[in-house]
Protein backbone atom coordinates (compact mmCIF):
# COMPACT_ATOMS: atom_id res chain seq x y z
CA UNK A 1 0.00 0.00 0.00
CA UNK A 2 1.22 3.58 -0.59
CA UNK A 3 2.85 5.34 2.37
CA UNK A 4 1.08 8.02 4.42
CA UNK A 5 2.47 10.88 2.32
CA UNK A 6 1.56 9.41 -1.07
CA UNK A 7 -1.76 11.26 -1.23
CA UNK A 8 -0.77 14.67 0.11
CA UNK A 9 -2.02 16.22 -3.11
CA UNK A 10 -5.46 14.72 -2.40
CA UNK A 11 -5.73 15.86 1.23
CA UNK A 12 -8.28 18.60 0.51
CA UNK A 13 -10.38 16.23 -1.61
CA UNK A 14 -10.33 13.58 1.15
CA UNK A 15 -11.56 16.14 3.67
CA UNK A 16 -14.49 16.91 1.40
CA UNK A 17 -15.18 13.18 1.06
CA UNK A 18 -15.29 12.86 4.85
CA UNK A 19 -17.87 15.61 5.21
CA UNK A 20 -20.18 13.64 2.92
CA UNK A 21 -19.38 10.14 4.28
CA UNK A 22 -17.47 9.15 1.17
CA UNK A 23 -14.18 7.26 0.86
CA UNK A 24 -11.96 6.46 -2.10
CA UNK A 25 -10.88 2.85 -2.54
CA UNK A 26 -7.25 4.05 -2.59
CA UNK A 27 -7.69 5.41 0.96
CA UNK A 28 -7.67 1.94 2.52
CA UNK A 29 -4.78 1.66 4.96
CA UNK A 30 -4.35 -2.10 4.55
CA UNK A 31 -5.42 -2.89 8.10
CA UNK A 32 -8.17 -5.41 8.79
CA UNK A 33 -10.10 -6.74 11.75
CA UNK A 34 -8.51 -9.63 13.70
CA UNK A 35 -8.81 -12.96 11.93
CA UNK A 36 -11.37 -15.42 13.25
CA UNK A 37 -9.57 -18.18 15.15
CA UNK A 38 -10.59 -21.79 15.88
CA UNK A 39 -12.31 -22.02 19.25
CA UNK A 40 -13.20 -24.81 21.69
CA UNK A 41 -15.91 -24.56 24.38
CA UNK A 42 -15.17 -27.53 26.72
CA UNK A 43 -18.30 -28.91 28.37
CA UNK A 44 -16.49 -29.37 31.69
CA UNK A 45 -15.92 -25.60 31.79
CA UNK A 46 -19.23 -24.49 30.27
CA UNK A 47 -21.58 -26.80 32.22
CA UNK A 48 -20.95 -25.15 35.65
CA UNK A 49 -21.71 -21.75 34.11
CA UNK A 50 -24.93 -23.04 32.59
CA UNK A 51 -25.95 -24.51 35.96
CA UNK A 52 -25.22 -21.17 37.64
CA UNK A 53 -27.28 -19.42 34.99
CA UNK A 54 -30.22 -21.71 35.76
CA UNK A 55 -29.99 -20.68 39.42
CA UNK A 56 -29.45 -16.95 39.03
CA UNK A 57 -30.97 -15.71 35.73
CA UNK A 58 -34.72 -15.44 36.34
CA UNK A 59 -37.51 -15.99 33.84
CA UNK A 60 -39.32 -13.79 33.04
CA UNK A 61 -38.02 -11.14 35.48
CA UNK A 62 -34.52 -10.85 33.96
CA UNK A 63 -35.15 -12.01 30.40
CA UNK A 64 -37.74 -13.82 28.32
CA UNK A 65 -35.21 -16.47 27.22
CA UNK A 66 -32.16 -17.82 29.07
CA UNK A 67 -29.81 -17.78 26.09
CA UNK A 68 -26.00 -17.82 26.40
CA UNK A 69 -24.29 -17.23 23.06
CA UNK A 70 -20.97 -18.58 21.85
CA UNK A 71 -19.23 -15.24 21.44
CA UNK A 72 -15.72 -15.75 20.07
CA UNK A 73 -14.13 -12.55 18.68
CA UNK A 74 -15.36 -11.89 15.13
CA UNK A 75 -17.72 -14.89 15.27
CA UNK A 76 -20.46 -12.61 13.94
CA UNK A 77 -18.75 -12.61 10.55
CA UNK A 78 -20.49 -15.85 9.44
CA UNK A 79 -24.11 -16.86 9.00
CA UNK A 80 -24.07 -19.38 11.87
CA UNK A 81 -25.09 -18.12 15.31
CA UNK A 82 -24.94 -20.70 18.12
CA UNK A 83 -26.01 -20.44 21.75
CA UNK A 84 -27.04 -22.56 24.71
CA UNK A 85 -30.61 -22.28 25.96
CA UNK A 86 -31.84 -23.52 29.33
CA UNK A 87 -35.18 -24.04 31.06
CA UNK A 88 -35.91 -25.02 34.64
CA UNK A 89 -38.94 -27.18 35.46
CA UNK A 90 -42.12 -25.12 35.26
CA UNK A 91 -40.60 -22.43 33.06
CA UNK A 92 -41.70 -21.49 29.57
CA UNK A 93 -40.64 -19.42 26.58
CA UNK A 94 -43.75 -17.73 25.11
CA UNK A 95 -44.39 -18.44 21.46
CA UNK A 96 -42.85 -16.08 18.95
CA UNK A 97 -41.60 -16.06 15.39
CA UNK A 98 -38.76 -14.27 13.64
CA UNK A 99 -37.11 -14.03 10.27
CA UNK A 100 -33.95 -15.92 11.30
CA UNK A 101 -34.37 -19.67 10.78
CA UNK A 102 -33.61 -21.79 13.81
CA UNK A 103 -32.55 -25.28 14.82
CA UNK A 104 -32.46 -26.89 18.28
CA UNK A 105 -30.22 -29.82 19.14
CA UNK A 106 -31.12 -31.23 22.55
CA UNK A 107 -28.16 -31.80 24.88
CA UNK A 108 -29.70 -32.94 28.16
CA UNK A 109 -33.06 -33.31 29.89
CA UNK A 110 -36.53 -34.62 29.16
CA UNK A 111 -40.10 -33.51 29.77
CA UNK A 112 -40.01 -30.27 27.79
CA UNK A 113 -41.78 -29.62 24.51
CA UNK A 114 -41.73 -27.04 21.77
CA UNK A 115 -44.98 -26.18 20.02
CA UNK A 116 -44.00 -25.54 16.40
CA UNK A 117 -46.74 -24.00 14.26
CA UNK A 118 -49.37 -25.79 16.32
CA UNK A 119 -47.69 -29.20 16.73
CA UNK A 120 -46.34 -30.18 20.16
CA UNK A 121 -42.89 -31.76 19.82
CA UNK A 122 -41.42 -33.33 22.95
CA UNK A 123 -37.67 -32.86 23.15
CA UNK A 124 -35.30 -35.75 23.93
CA UNK A 125 -31.48 -35.75 24.00
CA UNK A 126 -30.12 -35.95 20.46
CA UNK A 127 -33.33 -34.70 18.84
CA UNK A 128 -33.08 -31.95 16.24
CA UNK A 129 -35.99 -29.51 15.89
CA UNK A 130 -36.00 -27.24 12.86
CA UNK A 131 -38.08 -24.06 12.76
CA UNK A 132 -37.83 -22.34 9.36
CA UNK A 133 -37.98 -18.57 9.28
CA UNK A 134 -41.23 -16.95 10.38
CA UNK A 135 -42.63 -20.14 11.94
CA UNK A 136 -44.22 -19.94 15.39
CA UNK A 137 -42.43 -21.73 18.25
CA UNK A 138 -42.69 -21.67 22.03
CA UNK A 139 -41.37 -24.01 24.72
CA UNK A 140 -42.54 -25.25 28.12
CA UNK A 141 -40.71 -27.52 30.55
CA UNK A 142 -43.26 -29.74 32.30
CA UNK A 143 -40.62 -32.27 33.33
CA UNK A 144 -38.93 -32.78 36.70
CA UNK A 145 -35.48 -31.46 35.77
CA UNK A 146 -33.84 -28.74 33.67
CA UNK A 147 -33.33 -29.05 29.94
CA UNK A 148 -30.38 -27.82 27.88
CA UNK A 149 -30.19 -27.42 24.13
CA UNK A 150 -28.12 -25.78 21.42
CA UNK A 151 -29.83 -23.01 19.49
CA UNK A 152 -28.53 -22.52 15.95
CA UNK A 153 -29.72 -19.60 13.84
CA UNK A 154 -28.78 -17.75 10.66
CA UNK A 155 -29.30 -14.54 12.66
CA UNK A 156 -25.96 -12.99 11.64
CA UNK A 157 -26.82 -13.25 7.96
CA UNK A 158 -30.37 -11.95 8.46
CA UNK A 159 -29.08 -8.99 10.48
CA UNK A 160 -26.44 -8.21 7.86
CA UNK A 161 -29.15 -8.13 5.18
CA UNK A 162 -31.30 -5.82 7.30
CA UNK A 163 -34.15 -8.34 7.32
CA UNK A 164 -34.67 -9.05 11.03
CA UNK A 165 -38.28 -9.06 12.24
CA UNK A 166 -39.89 -10.62 15.32
CA UNK A 167 -43.48 -11.08 16.46
CA UNK A 168 -44.86 -12.32 19.81
CA UNK A 169 -47.83 -14.62 20.44
CA UNK A 170 -50.66 -12.83 22.30
CA UNK A 171 -50.54 -12.65 26.10
CA UNK A 172 -47.07 -14.23 26.41
CA UNK A 173 -48.50 -17.73 26.05
CA UNK A 174 -47.24 -20.86 24.33
CA UNK A 175 -49.19 -21.42 21.13
CA UNK A 176 -52.02 -23.94 21.62
CA UNK A 177 -51.64 -27.39 20.12
CA UNK A 178 -53.87 -27.71 17.05
CA UNK A 179 -52.15 -30.56 15.20
CA UNK A 180 -51.50 -34.17 16.29
CA UNK A 181 -48.03 -35.59 16.86
CA UNK A 182 -45.99 -36.09 13.67
CA UNK A 183 -48.45 -33.93 11.70
CA UNK A 184 -45.76 -32.05 9.79
CA UNK A 185 -43.73 -35.16 9.07
CA UNK A 186 -46.83 -36.57 7.35
CA UNK A 187 -47.64 -33.30 5.58
CA UNK A 188 -44.09 -33.18 4.22
CA UNK A 189 -44.46 -36.69 2.81
CA UNK A 190 -45.87 -37.79 -0.54
CA UNK A 191 -49.51 -36.85 0.21
CA UNK A 192 -50.17 -33.23 1.14
CA UNK A 193 -53.20 -30.95 1.47
CA UNK A 194 -53.84 -28.89 -1.67
CA UNK A 195 -52.75 -25.29 -1.17
CA UNK A 196 -55.02 -22.44 -2.08
CA UNK A 197 -53.83 -19.69 -4.37
CA UNK A 198 -51.51 -17.33 -2.56
CA UNK A 199 -50.90 -19.79 0.28
CA UNK A 200 -47.79 -19.32 2.40
CA UNK A 201 -44.55 -20.75 0.99
CA UNK A 202 -42.97 -20.97 4.45
CA UNK A 203 -41.43 -24.39 5.05
CA UNK A 204 -43.03 -26.51 7.79
CA UNK A 205 -41.15 -27.29 11.02
CA UNK A 206 -39.40 -30.65 11.26
CA UNK A 207 -38.65 -32.94 14.22
CA UNK A 208 -35.77 -35.36 13.68
CA UNK A 209 -35.91 -37.80 16.61
CA UNK A 210 -32.58 -39.16 17.78
CA UNK A 211 -33.69 -42.79 17.83
CA UNK A 212 -34.81 -42.50 14.20
CA UNK A 213 -31.61 -40.69 13.24
CA UNK A 214 -29.40 -43.29 14.91
CA UNK A 215 -31.30 -46.13 13.27
CA UNK A 216 -30.97 -44.54 9.83
CA UNK A 217 -27.26 -43.92 10.38
CA UNK A 218 -26.73 -47.55 11.39
CA UNK A 219 -28.44 -48.77 8.23
CA UNK A 220 -26.73 -46.32 5.89
CA UNK A 221 -23.25 -46.90 7.35
CA UNK A 222 -23.11 -50.34 5.74
CA UNK A 223 -23.25 -48.94 2.20
CA UNK A 224 -22.25 -45.27 2.48
CA UNK A 225 -18.98 -44.15 0.90
CA UNK A 226 -16.34 -42.86 3.31
CA UNK A 227 -15.36 -39.25 2.73
CA UNK A 228 -11.54 -39.05 3.02
CA UNK A 229 -11.82 -35.62 4.68
CA UNK A 230 -14.80 -36.08 7.03
CA UNK A 231 -15.36 -39.82 7.50
CA UNK A 232 -19.02 -40.74 7.14
CA UNK A 233 -21.37 -37.76 6.72
CA UNK A 234 -25.17 -37.79 6.79
CA UNK A 235 -27.20 -34.64 6.21
CA UNK A 236 -30.55 -33.89 7.85
CA UNK A 237 -32.39 -33.52 4.55
CA UNK A 238 -35.38 -31.21 4.39
CA UNK A 239 -38.39 -33.50 3.80
CA UNK A 240 -40.29 -30.81 1.91
CA UNK A 241 -37.57 -29.95 -0.60
CA UNK A 242 -35.20 -32.92 -0.55
CA UNK A 243 -32.38 -30.39 -0.21
CA UNK A 244 -30.35 -28.94 2.63
CA UNK A 245 -31.79 -28.77 6.14
CA UNK A 246 -32.59 -25.07 5.63
CA UNK A 247 -32.02 -22.67 2.73
CA UNK A 248 -29.14 -21.11 4.66
CA UNK A 249 -27.87 -23.85 7.02
CA UNK A 250 -26.93 -27.51 6.76
CA UNK A 251 -27.00 -29.89 9.75
CA UNK A 252 -25.14 -33.18 9.56
CA UNK A 253 -24.11 -36.22 11.58
CA UNK A 254 -20.43 -37.09 11.17
CA UNK A 255 -18.99 -40.50 12.12
CA UNK A 256 -15.33 -41.24 12.70
CA UNK A 257 -14.50 -44.91 13.08
CA UNK A 258 -12.10 -46.08 15.82
CA UNK A 259 -8.59 -44.60 15.31
CA UNK A 260 -9.68 -43.05 12.01
CA UNK A 261 -7.65 -40.07 10.81
CA UNK A 262 -8.94 -37.99 7.90
CA UNK A 263 -7.01 -36.14 5.24
CA UNK A 264 -6.73 -32.35 5.26
CA UNK A 265 -9.15 -30.13 3.40
CA UNK A 266 -10.52 -26.61 3.57
CA UNK A 267 -13.67 -24.86 2.42
CA UNK A 268 -15.42 -21.53 2.52
CA UNK A 269 -17.93 -20.98 5.32
CA UNK A 270 -17.95 -21.51 9.09
CA UNK A 271 -18.53 -24.95 10.61
CA UNK A 272 -19.71 -25.60 14.18
CA UNK A 273 -19.29 -28.99 15.87
CA UNK A 274 -20.98 -30.55 18.90
CA UNK A 275 -19.52 -33.82 20.16
CA UNK A 276 -22.40 -36.25 20.67
CA UNK A 277 -20.17 -39.19 21.58
CA UNK A 278 -16.48 -40.01 21.78
CA UNK A 279 -13.26 -38.06 21.84
CA UNK A 280 -10.64 -37.00 19.36
CA UNK A 281 -8.59 -34.17 17.90
CA UNK A 282 -8.99 -31.68 15.07
CA UNK A 283 -5.80 -30.18 13.67
CA UNK A 284 -6.13 -26.75 12.02
CA UNK A 285 -3.56 -25.23 9.63
CA UNK A 286 -1.12 -27.92 10.72
CA UNK A 287 -0.27 -26.22 14.01
CA UNK A 288 -3.40 -25.75 16.14
CA UNK A 289 -4.79 -28.90 17.75
CA UNK A 290 -8.26 -28.96 19.30
CA UNK A 291 -8.76 -31.85 21.72
CA UNK A 292 -12.46 -32.59 22.04
CA UNK A 293 -14.63 -34.94 24.02
CA UNK A 294 -18.33 -35.59 24.65
CA UNK A 295 -20.55 -32.47 24.74
CA UNK A 296 -17.76 -30.09 23.77
CA UNK A 297 -18.45 -27.45 21.10
CA UNK A 298 -15.84 -26.19 18.69
CA UNK A 299 -15.75 -23.88 15.71
CA UNK A 300 -13.62 -23.84 12.57
CA UNK A 301 -13.22 -20.56 10.65
CA UNK A 302 -13.61 -20.41 6.87
CA UNK A 303 -10.98 -21.76 4.49
CA UNK A 304 -8.51 -23.17 6.99
CA UNK A 305 -6.87 -26.54 6.42
CA UNK A 306 -8.11 -29.09 8.94
CA UNK A 307 -8.26 -32.82 9.64
CA UNK A 308 -9.93 -34.99 12.30
CA UNK A 309 -8.82 -38.01 14.27
CA UNK A 310 -10.75 -40.35 16.56
CA UNK A 311 -8.62 -40.92 19.68
CA UNK A 312 -10.37 -44.15 20.65
CA UNK A 313 -9.18 -47.51 19.35
CA UNK A 314 -12.52 -49.15 20.18
CA UNK A 315 -15.37 -46.63 19.96
CA UNK A 316 -16.57 -44.51 17.07
CA UNK A 317 -16.96 -40.75 17.49
CA UNK A 318 -20.23 -39.02 16.59
CA UNK A 319 -20.27 -35.30 15.80
CA UNK A 320 -23.24 -33.04 15.11
CA UNK A 321 -22.13 -30.34 12.67
CA UNK A 322 -23.72 -27.18 11.27
CA UNK A 323 -22.41 -25.01 8.45
CA UNK A 324 -23.60 -22.12 6.28
CA UNK A 325 -22.79 -24.03 3.09
CA UNK A 326 -26.32 -23.67 1.58
CA UNK A 327 -26.12 -19.88 1.74
CA UNK A 328 -22.71 -19.88 0.10
CA UNK A 329 -23.84 -22.32 -2.60
CA UNK A 330 -26.84 -20.12 -3.41
CA UNK A 331 -24.48 -17.18 -3.91
CA UNK A 332 -21.97 -19.19 -5.93
CA UNK A 333 -19.35 -18.74 -3.20
CA UNK A 334 -18.85 -22.27 -1.87
CA UNK A 335 -15.45 -23.77 -2.61
CA UNK A 336 -13.74 -26.86 -1.21
CA UNK A 337 -10.33 -28.41 -1.82
CA UNK A 338 -8.27 -31.19 -0.26
CA UNK A 339 -4.73 -32.37 -0.12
Amino acid sequence: MPNSTAFEHLKELHEKYARHDLRGMWQRDGSSSPKLQPRLWPWQEVAPLLDESLRTVRLPEDTDQRVIGLAAPNFSSGAVYVSYQLLNPGEKVPSHRHTPAQMRFIIQGTGAYTTSDGERMFMEPGDLLVQPNWSWHGTANIGEGPIYWLDIQDRNLVNYLGAFRRELWPNDEVQPTVHPENYYSKVAGGLRPVKSAGASQILPPTHYKWNDTLKAVQELTETAAVNPYDGLMFEYTNPSTGGHTLPTLSAQIQLLQPSQKTREHRHTGITMYFVVKGQGTTTVTGSTTIEWRERDCFMLPPFQWHSHQNSSMNERAILFTVSDRPALEALGLYHEEGR
